[in-house]
């Protein structure tokens, strides 16, 4: 049945006296019911002031499915009931009046909640499904009741999930009924997604019926993430302070006796090339120490209004003579108009861009070309920085900013994730990637023009 259907209508007539049967404003429309409209009626309006009632003589009672106490007024019509009769059934009809408000609201205030809110009966089968469902899940109620639950299980559950119901129908046994849990949803797109999920039972009528509370937690679960990431790093940030401090000084030392050595007389040239490997590693392990300590204790950035085009002059600059010697070329190409003045630290910027002309270099062990370009976009300065190297698969694109991932058999993986670190979180801007196999490499930097923090 639906809220377009005739209503069922009652006429009481409830002459000079007060009356506890409230009309409801509008007819209801419960689904499965035909919505009920009744009106009273009296020859004696005093007394009824706090009711809508009608004057008698407005009574047509044709027009109603049912009339209580007319069989004096209206004689002969087949519709009208008096007496004990007709007693019993205002009763009634008030009675059940009242329970369908009460459904009514129950029902308006389940279907309104924002959480998904599903029924099950039990052998399985959807009965019950808000407004807050239809939103997560993309099922229409429509679509979702009369269905089997495994609609919106994702695999390999559905059938694991009815063995649940089963046996606690069996053996009224409760795993997880009364508690939250979190599992796995699916979507009409067939996407999967963390939910938490409250169960509940209720037996009416001697039959089970089981509720399941449901909310996304997307975000929640990508949050509680970043925070137990931030809670590892900053365990290995006070490992790493602590390592460095205690390795920092013997490594100077190593590195300079090496060099020292090199120079004695004594010394036969095997003897010197060993001292010259020495003095390499010692400076790859300054370096990767640096790095480590640069990532888990970043200085704070001093960000001034500058030049973006002339630091890039002066970086280039200084890879001019490794460029040629790996025979790389490089190609500028000038924005349209003057670049405005951005604010940014430039140690750190110069940093960044050292880190990737480093890695454009390594790219193109044949040589190649280097393409560097700055424009304003979208209310940022960018800066692309491109190679004509190897290229990149997707998977190997989609982790380089994580720390300590590197496909370098000398590299320590933080590089990269200290220079999204100066972009990102010192300066508030972003620093993208796109690259495929044999294509080469394009690098994004991002410096927002107005002061800000990335979102």
């Amino acid at each position: 049945m639906t809220s377009t259907q005739k209503s069922f209508r009652i006429a009481i007539i409830v002459d000079g006296e007060k009356f506890a049967c409230r009309p409801v404003s509008r007819p209801f429309a419960l689904e499965g019911y035909p919505p009920l409209e009744i009106q009273l009626f009296a020859q004696t309006l005093a007394g009824q002031e706090e009711q809508p009632v009608a004057a008698l003589p407005e009574l047509k009672p044709q027009e109603f499915d049912l009339v209580l106490d007319g069989t004096a007024i209206f004689p002969g019509a087949e519709n009208l009931v008096a007496g004990a009769p007709a007693r019993f059934l205002r009763q009634l009809v008030c009675r059940f009046q009242e329970l369908r408000q009460k459904q009514e609201i129950n029902v308006g205030i389940l279907n309104s909640a924002t959480d998904a809110i599903v029924t099950i009966n039990e052998d399985h089968v959807i009965v019950g499904y808000n407004n807050g469902a239809e939103a997560l899940f993309g099922y229409s109620r429509k679509e979702a009741l009369g269905q089997d639950l495994k609609l919106i299980i994702p695999p390999p559950h559905k059938e694991v999930h009815r063995e649940y119901v089963r046996r606690f129908v069996a053996t009224r046994e409760a795993r997880v009924i009364g508690k939250h849990v979190r599992l796995t949803a699916q979507r009409r797109d067939g996407s999967e997604f963390p939910m938490s999920i409250s169960f509940s039972v209720a037996e009416i009528l001697g039959n089970l019926y089981f509720t399941g509370i449901i909310r996304d937690i997307t975000e929640y679960k990508s949050m509680e993430d970043r925070v137990l990431q931030s809670e590892r790093l900053a365990a290995v940030g006070n490992t790493v302070t602590h390592i460095v401090h205690e390795i920092k000084n013997p490594l100077l030392i190593i590195g300079g006796f090496a060099k020292q050595l090199q120079h004695a007389a004594e010394l036969d040239a095997k003897a010197r090339q060993k001292l010259g490997i020495i003095a390499e590693e010692v400076g790859h392990l300054e370096t990767m120490v640096a790095e480590m300590r640069d990532f888990v204790r970043p200085p704070a950035a001093k960000k001034t209004p500058g030049d973006v085009e002339a630091l890039l002059d002066e970086t280039l600059e200084f890879f001019a003579d490794t460029f040629k010697e790996h025979h790389i070329g490089v190609r500028r190409v000038p924005p349209e108009a003057p670049l405005p003045a951005v604010s940014f630290d430039r140690q750190q910027i110069r940093q960044v861009l050292i880190n990737l002309f480093k890695n454009a270099l390594e790219a193109m062990p044949r040589g190649g070309t280097i393409t560097v370009t700055t424009r304003v976009q979208e209310g940022n300065l960018e800066i692309g920085v491109t190679d004509t190297g190897e290229g990149m698969t997707p998977e190997v694109a989609g982790h380089i900013f994580q720390p300590y991932y590197s496909t370098k058999e000398t590299g320590t993986g933080l590089g990269l994730a200290i220079c999204q670190f100066i972009v990102k979180e010192q300066h508030g801007g972003c620093i993208n990637v796109e690259s495929a196999p044999g294509q080469g490499s394009t690098f994004t930097i991002q410096l927002p023009l107005e002061e800000g923090v990335s979102t």
